[in-house]
């Protein structure tokens, strides 16, 4: 079993060095401005983010990632600005990630209710290596099983900071349908603790659509320009490459208010598999979402997370123009 952990820890250590991948939560709708940096101010108001995941929690090796996030919009300039942090704990704590957003986008009115987005971000990661807690192969000895002595291998340092950029566009009709593309860490910035290789945070594409359908305003219930009624039905998908990692996810759901539900499937476009659901709450403004993933491509216990959303949105009473709006 030690040496089985120790292979585990070894293989992920490599692939978080040599092939740096981004976290990932179940959908960005939940997200704010988490894909594409466009989607800042989405909300039309002043909207606080606190999200939390926690990946396969039954193993050893915990897996938790952090989002705290705020963005606005300024109305009379038609744009928006929003900051977030986030804190990615890979390993049980071997390797920790900490990212420093500030993002501003700008709305362009083609036509009533039709609006396209534009956005950048420019963030700051501070990323830190906990080698002391890591296990090599030249400290297993075949013949007992057991861990021994210290390691030759060694790093020049146990921390790296460096600015990062982001940049995406998002076409919008309102309380209807979106469709944006963006692409992250453009520069693909050295994320190593070793400069005599080429440990590179490879840019990622993005593309991502919603839909959304009132089922109180086509009924003449709900009719006031710009506003979304708290009937409705919803389906989104997305679509993330970074290097040789792919995710494409497809869900939908609907809104009941109080009560939001909904689900999605992921796939690597390969072997592994997820399904997800949401059960959500809405109340003045203040937004409860929990997310279970289940991995189907295995039964083995721990290869389940679950997430925790918590948004609070506070509307101004006059708004000087609409703004647009998508949903979960």
């Amino acid at each position: 079993m030690r040496k089985i952990v120790a292979i585990l820890i070894i293989s992920f250590c490599s692939s978080a060095f040599c092939w740096a991948q981004d976290y990932s939560f179940s959908n960005h709708n939940i997200v704010p401005f988490s894909l594409n940096p466009a989607m800042a101010g989405n909300a039309n108001a002043f909207r606080l983010g606190l999200n939390y995941r926690r990946q396969w929690p039954d193993l050893g090796n915990h897996y938790h990632t952090v989002r705290a996030s705020y963005d606005q919009n300024i109305f009379k300039q038609m744009s928006s600005i929003g900051v977030a942090y986030s804190y990615d704990n890979m390993g049980g704590g071997i390797y920790q990630t900490n990212e420093f957003g500030l993002v501003y986008s700008h709305a362009f009115r083609l036509q009533e209710e039709v609006f396209v987005r534009l956005g950048l971000q420019v963030a700051l990661f501070a990323n830190y290596l906990n080698w002391n807690n890591l296990t090599f192969e030249d400290q297993y000895d075949p013949r007992t099983g057991q861990i021994i002595g210290g390691s030759i291998e060694s790093f020049e340092a146990n921390s790296r900071m460096f600015p990062d950029f982001s940049a995406g566009g998002c076409f919008v009709i309102e309380n209807k349908f979106s469709i944006g593309v963006s692409v992250c860490h453009i520069a693909e910035p050295n994320n190593g603790f070793d400069k005599l290789e080429n440990n590179t945070l490879s840019r990622k594409f993005v593309a991502h659509a919603n839909y959304t359908f009132d089922m109180e305003r086509d009924r003449g219930l709900f009719s006031r320009q710009g506003f979304l009624s708290e009937k409705y039905f919803f389906a989104n998908t997305s679509y993330q490459q970074q290097s040789d990692f792919k995710l494409a996810q497809v869900g939908a759901g609907v809104a009941l208010s109080p009560i939001i539900v909904g689900g999605s499937l992921k796939n690597d476009l390969g072997e592994v598999f997820t399904i997800s659901g949401m059960l959500g709450f809405n109340y003045q403004g203040l937004q409860l979402y929990y997310i279970h993933d289940v991995y189907t491509a295995s039964q083995k216990k721990g290869l389940w997370s679950f997430e925790i959303a918590l948004i609070y949105i506070w509307e101004p009473e006059e708004k000087p123009y609409t703004c647009p709006v998508v949903y979960w």
